[in-house]
C-alpha cells in the first residue's frame, strides 16, 4: 500500500526562509526553485540566461502558495517586492570578484537577506559529451 506521504515535508523546516539558488535557469536549479517555493520559501533566483530566470520567476509567482507572515522582513524591503515570491538576478559565476559582489548584494536587499544558499551554478566548458570506457578505468 503506497503511503501518502507530503513531498515536501523534509523542508518544511525552511518554510518562510530566503533562499538563493545559482544556476537557477534550468535543470536542478529550478527544480530546487520551484520545489522550495511550493515549500513556502522566497526565491532569489541567479543565473546568466535572465530570459528564462524571468520565465521561472513568473512562473512561481503565479504560483497559488501558502506563504507564512513576512513579519520577519523589513518593511521597506517588504514593500519593495510586495507579492513577489520569486526574483531574478543576473550571475555569472565566471565574472571577476567585484561583478560577482555587486550582484550577491542585489539579491540581499532584494528581501533584506539570504537565509539559504545553493550553489548549483557549473561550468561545463569545452568537455566533450563522448565518454569512453578509458574514462572509467581506474
Amino acid at each position: 500500500m503506497a503511503s501518502s506521504c507530503d513531498q515536501f515535508e523534509a523542508w518544511r523546516d525552511l518554510r518562510g526562509k530566503v533562499v538563493m539558488v545559482t544556476g537557477a535557469s534550468s535543470g536542478l536549479g529550478r527544480d530546487f526553485s520551484i520545489d522550495l517555493a511550493k515549500a513556502g520559501c522566497k526565491i532569489i533566483a541567479a543565473a546568466r540566461r535572465t530570459d528564462l530566470l524571468k520565465s521561472l520567476c513568473d512562473e512561481i509567482n503565479n504560483m497559488e502558495l501558502n506563504l507564512i507572515s513576512d513579519d520577519h522582513i523589513d518593511d521597506d524591503v517588504h514593500e519593495a517586492n510586495q507579492g513577489q515570491i520569486a526574483v531574478a538576478i543576473e550571475l555569472d559565476i565566471c565574472a571577476d570578484g567585484p561583478t560577482i559582489e555587486a550582484s550577491v548584494q542585489k539579491a540581499w536587499e532584494t528581501f533584506g537577506r539570504i537565509d539559504v544558499l545553493i550553489n548549483n551554478a557549473g561550468i561545463r566548458g569545452n568537455l566533450s559529451l563522448v565518454l569512453s570506457k578509458m574514462n572509467f578505468t581506474m
